[in-house]
């Protein structure tokens, strides 16, 4: 009989599950495809499509930085709250990229216009090249500024966010590969 805690045997459950992590990120790229990126504009500079690649990583890291087991439960972690900006505390080591992505996960509460650099002839945000005005303030200013006053609002403007993203996925096709994994490297203990 196998003991409940034995270390050699967490170890390799542990190994075994980070080696089908890809399938649960790439379960929540299919959700952010979904349910984020329809809604940016095309040209935002800080679009989440062109953040893609690096909030994949930042999820791979997460989830493999954050699997428990408990007796033979397993906890896979996922969506650090600091990191993604939705603590009180902010992670000093998270990018742009992720913070944006957290803050468009949490939702974005009044109407924005996206304001270019194009627009103002001057380096403009986070990235140089745009930042979001209040709808209001923007109307206000444009004719003044030469902007257009008609210019369509950002939309990602009152968007609820997406509060259940690190929830309720179908991970049942994972746990039956990790017990056949799990199974197989058994035999061979």
């Amino acid at each position: 009989m196998v003991k409940q805690y034995d270390p050699k045997l967490m170890k390799l459950l542990v190994d075994i599950i980070k080696s089908e992590v890809d399938s649960i990120v790439d379960k929540l790229m299919e959700r952010f495809e979904k349910e984020i990126i329809p809604y940016e504009d095309e040209d935002d500079p800080a679009k989440p499509s062109l953040c893609k690649e690096e909030f994949r990583q930042f999820l791979k890291e997460d989830i493999e930085n954050n699997i428990k087991i408990k007796g033979f439960g397993i906890e896979i972690g996922v969506g650090n709250e600091e990191k993604l900006g939705f603590s009180d505390d902010l992670d000093e080591e998270t990018t742009d990229c992720v913070k944006i992505i957290g803050t468009i996960i949490q939702g974005i509460s009044g109407e924005y216009v996206l304001v270019t650099s194009s627009m103002t002839g001057e380096p403009e945000g986070r990235f140089g090249r745009a930042f979001i005005m209040p709808a209001e303030q923007y109307r206000f200013e444009a004719i003044s500024k030469g902007w257009d006053p008609e210019k369509p609002i950002w939309k990602f403007s009152n968007f609820a966010g997406v509060p259940d993203f690190f929830s309720g996925l179908n991970l049942e096709d994972l746990a039956s590969n990790i017990a056949k994994k799990f199974g197989e490297a058994l035999k061979n203990v």
